[in-house]
């Protein structure tokens, strides 16, 4: 498909006009500094696009919150009628992800119907329109050019924008990226070959920029030979203090816990992260707890990510984005974890 160019001074208009159909996300700048993605209001739109951040470095909390939020409700009932609170959903347009947001998104839709089709969050994600804005300035705890998840992708986008100065080369990924060009075609302009030469200079760099690297496949060689001892995971856990802050930020968790409000004769039954770090994650109802040591959660999660997600699907659960350091009080991070054990 055709690459298109986009300038800068119409990304505002076009997701002004965009959200007239489309429930669309963008990231923009709050209280404190922090860059969310957050769904725009129809009545304050223009003025809400004022703190639009495109050039953010990273998200805190990944946009999967928009399609997977961190509560919700999966039905409510007084006395013995039941209401359902899945309801037709309006498109969503995420405008302005990162590529390994974007990777853990399509992680998360697979997670969600890969054994059965989980009506609440496919209600929500089923019509998205994913829109990469590529990562110039990465962190310094990024690794995503070591587990091939940024900072710019080959497929798995409708739209990928790299900034080549006061515009953007367009590359189109998808049948309903292109429709959504074509669509609002007024925004868009024709690429020149200097335009798509441009990019790839910038994607160049960008990945150059990247300078945390690490050897992520032999990393996962021996996670899957069960090749890592027992002491890493011990070292690990008496360091972690189990806040579960890695897991809230992390773009694949799908850990949750179902849980009933009832006042009287009403409630309403509703869904919310978990951790698998927690002691109360694996108790049964019994009170047993087959992970009663702490080692052996820290060793289930990181046998999630780096094991068992790669042997079901053939894709880790790691996209390299660096934030589960980032956000941790102790400094432990899964990409010191990957090094030492590819190392070994």
């Amino acid at each position: 498909m055709k690459e298109r160019l986009l300038k800068k001074d119409n990304v505002k208009a076009l997701c002004v006009s965009a959200s007239d159909q489309w429930e669309t996300y963008v990231p923009l700048e709050g209280f404190g500094g922090d860059v969310q993605f957050t769904k725009l209001d129809n009545e304050k739109r223009e003025l809400s696009l004022d703190k639009l951040n495109l050039n953010y470095e990273i998200l805190t909390v990944p946009p999967k919150v928009t399609v997977f939020p961190q509560l919700e409700s999966l039905f409510r009932f007084q006395d013995e009628k039941i209401s359902e609170t899945v309801k037709p959903k309006a498109p969503i347009l995420l405008f302005g992800l990162r590529a390994c947001d974007v990777k853990g998104i399509l992680f998360t839709d697979d997670f969600f119907k890969r054994n059965f089709e989980d009506i609440y969050y496919l209600n929500r994600s089923m019509n998205k329109l994913l829109v990469i804005v590529g990562c110039k300035h990465p962190l310094e705890n990024c690794f995503c050019t070591s587990t091939k998840t940024g900072p710019f992708l080959e497929s798995g986008f409708d739209l990928q924008l790299v900034d080549i100065g006061n515009k953007c080369l367009v590359e189109i990924g998808s049948e309903k990226g292109q429709e959504f060009v074509s669509s609002y075609g007024k925004f868009f302009d024709e690429a020149s070959k200097d335009d798509v030469e441009c990019s790839k200079i910038a994607k160049r760099d960008a990945e150059e920029a990247v300078r945390l690297r690490l050897d992520f496949e032999e990393a996962i060689k021996k996670f899957c030979d069960d090749k890592v001892p027992r002491e890493i995971y011990e070292r690990i856990a008496e360091r972690c203090i189990y806040c579960g802050g890695c897991l809230y930020v992390c773009p694949t968790c799908t850990c949750f816990n179902v849980f009933d409000d009832i006042k009287a004769s009403s409630g309403g039954r509703y869904r919310n992260w978990d951790a698998c770090v927690f002691a109360g994650y694996t108790r049964e109802a019994s009170g047993h707890n087959p992970r009663f040591e702490k080692w052996l959660r820290t060793s289930r999660r990181y046998e999630h990510k780096l094991k068992y997600d790669y042997l079901t699907t053939g894709t880790s659960g790691c996209v390299g984005c660096g934030r589960c350091l980032s956000s941790c009080p102790v400094n432990i991070g899964i990409s010191q974890v990957i090094e030492e054990v590819s190392k070994r």
